[in-house]
């Protein structure tokens, strides 16, 4: 039998320090649907994907967390730079239109979000997701 799952981290990018926290924040907060967090491989795919959609727009459904909205933000907001949608013409740019229905899941999502447009995806923005769970010390 064939380790796929090994074989497909092996050969990713390695997730960025934001996607890391957003995975222990997660556990953390929602213990009982941290299953649902897409991880490295999936969440590496989902960059890839992104990437290659036109002008960078994509749907999700299903935030959950933020997780893979994230990855899917990463390869959207690449996917816009390589289409050159023109002078400033906010129509055109890219975006990642995502729903969640858990009022729980969407604030942690909303959080994580904040820091990726903040900071990024390198160690300020996880560092700024850290402290932004330190105050919530109860789990959902």
């Amino acid at each position: 039998a064939t380790d796929v799952g090994g074989y497909a981290l092996a050969y990713s990018s390695p997730a960025p320090p934001l996607f890391d926290q957003i995975e222990k924040n997660t556990h953390a907060l929602l213990p009982s649907g941290a299953h649902m967090v897409s991880g490295t491989s999936q969440g590496r795919l989902l960059t890839a994907f992104a990437s290659m959609a036109r002008r960078g727009r994509v749907l999700e459904v299903g935030t959950f967390t933020g997780y893979a909205t994230a990855c899917l933000a990463e390869g959207s907001a690449s996917a816009g730079r390589a289409g050159d949608l023109g002078a400033g013409g906010t129509s055109g740019d890219p975006f990642v239109l995502s729903l969640e229905r858990d009022r729980r899941a969407f604030e942690l999502a909303a959080m994580h979000l904040s820091a990726l447009a903040q900071y990024g995806v390198g160690e300020e923005a996880a560092a700024a997701a850290a402290a932004g769970v330190g105050g919530a010390a109860t789990k959902y």
